[in-house]
């Protein structure tokens, strides 16, 4: 039997100049190879999820951010050979500070910035573009 882990993950939508921030993974990762996403990852013990979110965006994509507001709550799950990891994403609405200039780290190859009517035009996981829809409406309000 394959051991279950919790985890929980949070991402920041990154708007800039009414288009929101996508990272692909790369493409000799071990789970979603090549697959877009936002700028994620884990939240560590005890620390606040806007927290992790801005920590997250800045580790993966070098921009600096500050959260707006929660946009999304989804769960996924990752089966890997040893275990299933039962997974809770947080996904937060983030603004830059100053210019953004986005410096990958080495577990995405590309990054582009999409406008609402390029959403369809990615491989994205269906929560995923749910999410980056929901914040576009957001940003038009």
């Amino acid at each position: 039997m394959k051991t279950v882990i919790q985890k929980i993950v949070v991402a920041g939508l990154v708007a800039h100049q009414g288009k929101i921030l996508i990272i692909q993974r790369s493409s000799d990762d071990d789970v979603f190879p090549n697959l877009w996403e936002l700028p994620s990852g884990k939240r560590e013990f005890f620390e606040r999820s806007e927290d992790a979110a801005v920590r997250e965006v800045k580790e993966e994509t070098g921009i600096d951010v500050k959260t707006v507001m929660p946009v999304s709550v989804f769960e996924f799950k990752v089966e890997k050979p040893n275990e299933i990891r039962d997974a809770t994403q947080i996904s937060f609405l983030v603004k830059p500070i100053g210019k953004p200039k986005v410096k990958l780290s080495n577990e995405h190859q590309s990054f582009t910035w999409i406008t609402e009517n390029e959403l369809n035009t990615f491989n994205l996981s269906s929560e995923t573009r749910d999410t980056i829809s929901k914040a576009f409406k957001l940003l038009k309000q």
